[in-house]
């Protein structure tokens, strides 16, 4: 149980600091191979945009996960804290809905890739592991606002009756 919970907190935190990390060290092997060795590596700028890919995809949940997506918290700290749960719950109801929309889309490109078989110009990936990125992205972006949703239930349901209590 401590396993899935830790990887719960920190599983898009990991992933993101590696491919990251990858990504710096293609640009700066690019650049060494480019002035030291006057010549540039084919397949770099490929997996360097694959890599920039997956990591934009995985940034929405891991925003999520970490409330960095956009607001206004001086309103909403201004607001009674019924409303204030309230507007949030229905901002992570509407994102769940718009990446619910997204995802099927995203599912059909998926298949259309596997089915014409592209390959990666430079590297002969698959396309399939780029048209992924969205899927799964998408996926764990409703995954983590449920989780948001059940989050700020329980939250508002604690500060209300606190305030109750008082």
């Amino acid at each position: 149980m401590k396993a899935i919970k830790w990887l719960d907190e920190n599983l898009e935190e990991i992933i993101l600091v590696i491919l990251c990390g990858v990504m710096a060290c293609i640009m700066i092997l690019q650049v060494i191979m480019r002035y030291a060795f006057r010549s540039s590596l084919s397949w770099s700028e490929e997996l360097t945009r694959f890599l920039f890919i997956w990591s934009a995809f995985l940034s929405i949940s891991y925003c999520t996960r970490k409330r960095l997506n956009i607001q206004i918290t001086m309103l909403l700290e201004a607001l009674p804290i019924r409303i204030r749960y309230t507007l949030m719950i229905i901002v992570d109801i509407v994102m769940v809905c718009l990446f619910g929309y997204l995802t099927p889309a995203a599912i059909n490109y998926l298949g259309q890739t596997i089915a014409n078989n592209q390959l990666s110009t430079a590297l002969r990936l698959p396309m399939s592991v780029i048209y992924l990125a969205p899927v799964v992205g998408f996926i764990l972006a409703i995954i983590r606002h449920l989780q948001s949703i059940a989050y700020d239930v329980s939250e508002m349901k604690k500060a209300l009756a606190e305030e109750a209590a008082k």
